[in-house]
């Protein structure tokens, strides 16, 4: 029987990834873990965002090993994730420690969202199966490439789309809610107040 890969990845997605973030950072080791991050700096003046003040974080993730995937899943994911969003002039999903965090999501969803945990074994034995952490990069660039297709040609279909945006948005979640993606890629440098409130200096706007 043909399985319908838009409707398998939809359903493999009805948990939204921030969901799952936001209810694993609220179990009792989500807490202790975010307890020490710190915040972004306040830019009191406004302005433009070129640099972050903020205090660089502490390596929560140097010694971290896995506790939901196998060390053989882990480093398939480590390689998948950085293919997503690679190292160029801005960290990516490595420095972001975003296979560490999706793990420790993982994890944490045999309290709130068990059946999370048996797709994205699918996910990790798919990975396996194609062989993936054994290719070169250029082949793994490629093979995500197929993966994705279908998102933007509905005519095609590829067996790993459904675990592709599986992981893929989780990949993005993680990565913008880590100080390396927020802070040192988007340069948010948390709330800010004005001082003032400059008017409207174009003069075609100041017409009643």
């Amino acid at each position: 029987m043909e399985v319908d890969e838009n409707r398998e990845s939809d359903s493999m997605t009805r948990r939204d990834a921030a969901w799952m973030i936001a209810r694993a950072l609220a179990t009792p080791a989500g807490l202790a873990l975010a307890s020490g991050w710190p915040g972004a700096a306040q830019n009191a003046g406004g302005g433009a965002m070129r640099h972050s003040n903020a205090p660089p974080e502490r390596d929560r993730w140097k010694d971290y090993r896995p506790k939901f995937f196998t060390i053989a899943q882990f480093g398939a994911l480590r390689m998948f994730t950085q293919v997503l969003i690679p190292t160029d002039e801005t960290p990516g999903a490595r420095e972001a420690h975003v296979p560490e965090f999706i793990d420790f999501v993982l994890n944490a969803a045999a309290e709130y969202a068990p059946e999370m945990q048996p797709q994205w074994q699918k996910a990790a034995d798919y990975l396996d199966s194609v062989g993936f952490a054994g290719m070169n990069a250029a082949n793994q660039e490629a093979l995500v490439a197929e993966m994705a297709a279908p998102e933007t040609d509905p005519n095609k279909t590829h067996a790993g789309f459904p675990f592709y945006r599986l992981m893929k948005e989780m990949t993005v979640r993680a990565y913008y809610t880590s100080r390396a993606g927020l802070v040192e890629n988007l340069g948010y440098q948390g709330y800010a107040y004005l001082t003032e409130f400059p008017g409207c200096n174009h003069p075609e706007h100041h017409k009643v």
